[in-house]
C-alpha cells in the first residue's frame, strides 16, 4: 500500500508515480481493469468555477422544502436527503424529486462532462462501474464510440423485465455500464440516502445482482474514481469486490483509489496499508487523474493515421461478422471469434448456451444475420451428424439473404475438422456450395484464411464511406 498521509499510526511512504502509472496502464492495455466512476468526475460551472453536480441537486433539493443550507464543508445527495428527512418529510416522497432536479440540473449543464469524455475514449475499458444514478457515462460512451452501451441496473427489488447482464461473450465493440446503485426513477429504485446503500450491499452479497457482470468485479482490477463511499462502505465494497481475504497472499488482483474523499480518510487509509497491500492510492484530484490517464494512454496508444478510404462506419453496431455454430462446437467457435477480434472483425456473438425459453432470441439472432455484413457458417463432423438444430435455420436464413447480394461475398464456410473436404459435409444449403470452404482446425485459422476475412472487411469499410 502505498501511504499518502501523516497520521499518529501512519508512516508516509513515497509515492512512485512512475510505478504507479505503468503498473496501471500495464493492466488496462490487457484488459484487465474496470473502472470505478463516482461523483468527484462530475462537476457543472458555477459562478466562482466548477462545482459539483450532486451539490448542485442537493442545494435545489433543500430549497425546495425550506431546508437551510447545510454547515458540512462537503455534502452531496444523501446527506440532503437526510436532512429533509429529519425535518418529518417521508423519504419514499423524495425519489421522483430527486429524479426531476437531477434531470433539469444535468440539461442546463448542457453536455459539459467532457471527463467522462476522455474516460470513454479508453477503449480498453468494455466494462463500466457508476457509483451515481445518472446515465452520463452511457451518454459519453455513446458519443465517443458510436456504439449503445448496455445499461445493467441493479436494484434490491428491480422489475424482472428491467434485469440485465453482460453476455458470456460479446462483440469486440461491446460495452457495459452497470448502475451499482440503481438509476434514476420516479420510483424507489436507486439509491438517494445512505440507508438505501445498505441496503443495496447487503442484497448484492447476497447473489440478487447481474451473476456475470459481478463475476468480472470480482476478476479484474478496479479502478475506482472519485468515489465517495461512507467509510464503511469503503472497506465492505472493496471486500465484496474479491473472492479472498484481502491480506490474503491467494489475491491475484488489485485497487486503485483515486480521489480527495479516499485520501481525507485516514484511518481507511490506514486500513488498507496494514490489511490490503495490493491496494494503491493516487494523491490527487479525480479530474485531474482522468486527465493524465488519458494523456498517457494516448502516449502509448496513438490512434492509427485516419484513412477516410477505410474509416469504419461509426454507427454501424450491428456487427460485422455472424458466427454460426452448433452448441457443440462452442470451444472452436469461440477460438474463430478470438482471432476474427484481433484482426479487427466487429463480431455479432451468441452464446447458445445462455438461451432460455421465453427469450426473444429467434428475432434477435434472425435480425442480426439480417443487417450483418459476412455471415461465417461453422461445419463439423458434429453439424454433419444432426439433422435438426437452430444453427440449420440460421444457415438457410443466410443463404437466403446471400441471393440478394451481388458482386462480393457474404458467405465464409469454415471447416474445423482435422480434414477439410467439400465433399464430406452434405447437409448445408445448396448456396453454401458455390463458395470455397475455410480450414481452421479446431477454430484455428490459417493466416492466408484471416488475411482473406481482414480484406473483405476493408472492402466493406471503403465501401460505406464513398
Amino acid at each position: 500500500m502505498i501511504g499518502l498521509k501523516k497520521d499518529r499510526n501512519l508512516t508516509m511512504v513515497p509515492f512512485e508515480s512512475e510505478d504507479f502509472w505503468d503498473d496501471l496502464l500495464a493492466f488496462v492495455e490487457q484488459g484487465r481493469v474496470i473502472p470505478v466512476v463516482g461523483p468527484e468526475l462530475l462537476t457543472i460551472k458555477g459562478d466562482t468555477g466548477p462545482v459539483p453536480l450532486y451539490r448542485v441537486v442537493a442545494d435545489r433539493l433543500l430549497d425546495r422544502y425550506g431546508i437551510p443550507g447545510l454547515p458540512q464543508q462537503t455534502y452531496g445527495l444523501y446527506e440532503a436527503v437526510a436532512a429533509i428527512a429529519g425535518s418529518g418529510k417521508r423519504v419514499r416522497d423524495l425519489y421522483r424529486p430527486v429524479a426531476d432536479i437531477l434531470q433539469k440540473v444535468i440539461a442546463d449543464a448542457n453536455g459539459s462532462f467532457d471527463t467522462l469524455d476522455k474516460l470513454a475514449q479508453i477503449k480498453a475499458f468494455d466494462l463500466f462501474v457508476t457509483t451515481t444514478p445518472d446515465d452520463l457515462l452511457s451518454r459519453a460512451i455513446q458519443s465517443e464510440r458510436g456504439v449503445v452501451p448496455e445499461q445493467i441496473e441493479y436494484a434490491p427489488k428491480l422489475p424482472t423485465p428491467r434485469r440485465r447482464d453482460i453476455p458470456e461473450t460479446a462483440s469486440s465493440r461491446y460495452a457495459a455500464v452497470f448502475y451499482l446503485f440503481g438509476k434514476t426513477d420516479v420510483a424507489p429504485f436507486y439509491a438517494i440516502h445512505e440507508e438505501d446503500a445498505l441496503e443495496f450491499a447487503y442484497t448484492l452479497q447476497e447473489g440478487n445482482g447481474p451473476e456475470r457482470m459481478f463475476s468480472q468485479m470480482r476478476s479484474r482490477n478496479l479502478l475506482l474514481i472519485g468515489c465517495t463511499f461512507a467509510h464503511w462502505l469503503s472497506r465492505f465494497f472493496i471486500r465484496l469486490s474479491n473472492t479472498d481475504r484481502l491480506f490474503s497472499d491467494q489475491r491475484t488482483k488489485k485497487e486503485y483509489l483515486v480521489g480527495e474523499e479516499a485520501v481525507r480518510d485516514r484511518d481507511f487509509v490506514l486500513f488498507l496499508e496494514r490489511f490490503s497491500q495490493d491496494s494503491r492510492c493516487y494523491p490527487g484530484n479525480a479530474i485531474e487523474f482522468v486527465d493524465e490517464l488519458h494523456r498517457r494512454w494516448l502516449a502509448r496508444n496513438p490512434p492509427p493515421a485516419e484513412n477516410p478510404a477505410v474509416a469504419a462506419n461509426p454507427s454501424e453496431n450491428s456487427g460485422t461478422i455472424f458466427i454460426s455454430y452448433s452448441s457443440d462446437d462452442l470451444a472452436p467457435a469461440r477460438s474463430l471469434f478470438s482471432a476474427l477480434q484481433k484482426i479487427g472483425g466487429d463480431v455479432a456473438w451468441f452464446d447458445k448456451s445462455e438461451l432460455k425459453p421465453g427469450d426473444d432470441w429467434e428475432r434477435q439472432i434472425l435480425g442480426a444475420i439480417q443487417k450483418c455484413s459476412l455471415f461465417v457458417p461453422v461445419l463439423s463432423a458434429n453439424t454433419e451428424a444432426r439433422e435438426e438444430g437452430y444453427f440449420r435455420k440460421e444457415w438457410d436464413e443466410a443463404a437466403e439473404r446471400s441471393r440478394r447480394i451481388q458482386g462480393r461475398k457474404f458467405i465464409f464456410p469454415v471447416v474445423i475438422d482435422p480434414e477439410c473436404n467439400m465433399g464430406t459435409y452434405a447437409l448445408v444449403p445448396p448456396r453454401f456450395k458455390s463458395f470455397q470452404f475455410g480450414h481452421a482446425p479446431q477454430g484455428q485459422m490459417s493466416d492466408a484464411l484471416l488475411a482473406e476475412i481482414q480484406q473483405e472487411i476493408r472492402n466493406l469499410r471503403r465501401s460505406r464511406v464513398s
